[in-house]
């Protein structure tokens, strides 16, 4: 039985050699495919944590007139720390909003000194809340329409933060349906190629099939050495799509350690590849060489039927 496997395997490799530039072509769209799929996989993964790593730091800030007395004040804050969705709530006084205002712009003298000229601080007080899930912010607005409290606030600051988690959405919705989209081509382009390209080599080795048929070989003898030369296209598009994913998140990993920060998220880039990688091997394989052996039984299966 060892003999047999040997000699089907050998016959497999032998195939795939002989096929040439057709073997060449249907490993390099082999390793576009994986590539494409891992890669979309990866890049989802990266942005779901951008969007979770935004959304950590998007809050309602309440922004309050000078005028808003104290007592007012602590019976908001009060009411806000009672709500189950509230994480926390903080207040910020003027004199460390003037602070936080000329850290943030310690690089721009012009705006860092146009609090420094000794006049009254006109940035105003405010409270600052998280929740647990973002999507509760809104839930909160009704409280600051109330009439005890709507003298008091000065401005909400939750539209504008709204806006920009809606457009990250959208973004990454966008790229999901590109991803998929590509994915599909791909793949769709792999099965016709490899389709030709194994019914090539049964055209090729027309006259050794036919020999077989007459002597009485088990079908699966005919078909394994064609499947073989299936999974040969899986596993060489496997290790040529590791290999060009590797340098590609070499290269990708500043840009998004760049945008999202030096944090979890940019870190993640890069280590996603080792931290995963016997899944993501087992992940590429899988689709590859169910591609392969796909298109192989496809091709070798019309065959049979025709002879």
């Amino acid at each position: 039985m060892f003999t047999t496997f040997y000699r089907l395997i050998k016959t497999g490799f032998t195939n795939f050699l002989r096929n040439g530039w057709l073997s060449l072509a249907s490993t390099i769209i082999m390793t576009l495919t994986l590539i494409t799929i891992s890669i979309f996989l990866i890049l989802n993964i990266v942005l779901t944590q951008g969007i979770q790593t935004i959304q950590d730091k998007i809050d309602i800030s309440i922004y309050l007139s000078d005028s808003a007395k104290g007592s007012k004040v602590l019976d908001l804050q009060k009411e806000l720390s009672n709500n189950p969705d509230v994480k926390v709530v903080k207040y910020v006084s003027k004199d460390e909003a003037k602070q936080r205002y000329q850290e943030k712009f310690a690089n721009n003298p012009q705006l860092k000194e146009s609090l420094d000229d000794g006049g009254d601080n006109p940035l105003p007080a405010s409270l600052e809340i998280k929740t647990y899930n973002p999507d509760k912010l809104s839930t909160l607005l009704p409280m600051f329409e109330q009439e005890k409290y709507k003298n008091m606030i000065r401005k909400v600051s939750y539209k504008e933060n709204k806006e920009v988690i809606d457009r990250l959405f959208k973004a990454t919705e966008f790229i999901k349906k590109i991803g998929w989209g590509l994915a599909a081509a791909f793949i769709i382009t792999s099965l016709i190629i490899i389709f030709n390209t194994i019914r090539t080599a049964i055209y090729t080795h027309k006259s050794e099939i036919e020999i077989m048929k007459l002597v009485g070989a088990n079908p699966w003898f005919i078909k394994w050495p064609f499947l073989i030369e299936g999974i040969l296209y899986g596993i060489f598009g496997t290790i040529l799509a590791l290999i060009a994913i590797s340098i590609t998140l070499r290269l990708l990993s500043v840009s998004f350690n760049t945008y999202f920060g030096s944090g979890d998220t940019g870190d993640q880039v890069l280590g996603f590849l080792m931290k995963n990688l016997v899944t993501l091997v087992v992940l590429m394989l899988g689709v590859g060489i169910t591609i392969g052996v796909t298109s192989s039984s496809i091709a070798i299966r019309k065959y049979l039927k025709k002879s």
